[in-house]
């Protein structure tokens, strides 16, 4: 009966093992697939709203409500600072140094007050999939400007980070 038992646990751990591999390594195989279908914006440039400025607002809390950049953006500043991605300004397009990195970082809040994100994008569109593929080519965080009322008036750019 022991000999039984233990075979069985072994079998169990030894699917488990197979599986969790399988699995990890199928994931990989999702994200690698190569763009294809017409170029249709090369580039497109729009922000999208992460957080609702406005508690009043229902719709905007429905459509933001499965939305937690948090970890994104921590692991995209944290890149910044690290000098794996570079970061420039958003007005000169100058290669920013560590210390003005963090300067608007200090003067924004970090990821605390991130609202928008703008993106840089190529798109394509496939009509024999009817599929469209998005390349992200930049982001740049939007950090809130609250009035004196703490209401959000508008959004103060970051920095823009290239990601290809």
């Amino acid at each position: 009966m022991k000999k039984a038992n233990s075979l069985l646990l072994m079998a169990l751990f030894a699917s488990l093992v197979l599986t969790s591999c399988e699995s990890s390594g199928s994931q990989k195989n999702k994200n690698t697939s190569p763009i294809q279908g017409l170029s249709i914006a090369n580039p497109i440039t729009y922000e999208v709203l992460i957080k609702n400025p406005d508690v009043e607002d229902e719709w905007q809390s429905e459509c933001l409500e499965n939305t937690d950049i948090k970890l994104m953006s921590k692991d995209v500043i944290n890149a910044v600072m690290g000098g794996r991605l570079k970061a420039y300004d958003y007005f000169d397009d100058h290669l920013l140094s560590k210390s003005e990195i963090k300067a608007i970082l200090k003067k924004n809040g970090k990821e605390n007050n991130i609202g928008n994100i703008q993106f840089k994008e190529e798109w394509y569109w496939d009509k024999d999939q009817l599929r469209l593929q998005k390349k992200v080519k930049s982001l740049m965080f939007g950090y809130e400007i609250c009035s004196e009322n703490k209401k959000v008036r508008g959004y103060r750019a970051s920095f823009v980070v290239n990601l290809d």
